[in-house]
């Protein structure tokens, strides 16, 4: 049985939840979150605070974490604190996502309800395969990209690292998303996509990035 630890305690943690009770030999022993706050409803315990989980890991003898952070640079860089503390990332798989026998899945990956990863296709280390999101066949999602709920991706696409694919997006087969992309809401992806470009419409165009003031 693994014990496993959630790091986060936000609307997509309990989505998270929700997958890893759907796995086998899976026992969730707590959550710890950046501030220690509950969960809205309470669902799962909070046992300590992001600053607590090598501690968290020793006193509940934790095997396994998962880490259910949207941010895709903060969910990576948990990752990385929990293999120095040890534990193994687990992975989430909804029983209403389908996963094809030859695909591959990697640690820490969430598969939310009605996910469809397709044949052959390669899917990275501590990816969000969110809510009715599909996956062609052939296609490769580098590590810590997010596929948002009900985005489209086509054949023999490659999704960069750390790559944010938005809600309802359409990838037309064979395109390259460059790492750390981000693909607007609702867009229709048809050429190349460079390494953090931001891309948006139908077909989506670059946009320039604006720095906040302060």
């Amino acid at each position: 049985m693994s014990r496993v630890v959630v790091i986060g305690a936000g609307g997509h943690a309990r989505v998270c939840i929700e997958a890893l009770r759907d796995e086998p030999d899976c026992e969730i022993v707590g959550c710890i979150s950046k501030t220690g706050e509950a969960m809205s409803n309470g669902r799962v315990e909070i046992i300590g605070t992001d600053d607590d989980l090598e501690a968290v890991v020793q006193e509940h003898d934790v095997t396994h974490a998962f880490v259910a952070i949207t941010n895709n640079r903060v969910r990576a860089e948990l990752a990385e604190r929990c293999a120095l503390a040890g534990v193994t990332l687990a992975t989430a798989v909804s029983r209403g996502a389908y996963v094809s026998y030859s695909a591959i899945v990697g640690r820490g990956t969430l598969l939310a309800a009605g996910a469809v990863v397709n044949t052959d296709a390669r899917v990275g280390h501590c990816v969000i395969v969110n809510t009715n999101a599909s996956i062609g066949h052939d296609s490769i999602i580098g590590d810590h990209a997010h596929v948002a709920p009900g985005v489209a991706i086509g054949g023999s696409v490659l999704i960069g690292a750390h790559a944010l694919i938005g809600i309802g997006a359409r990838i037309v087969p064979g395109v390259s998303i460059g790492d750390g992309a981000t693909v607007g809401a609702g867009s229709v992806v048809v050429r190349d996509v460079p390494a953090r470009t931001l891309v948006v419409g139908s077909p989506a165009r670059r946009v320039e990035r604006t720095r906040s003031r302060r």
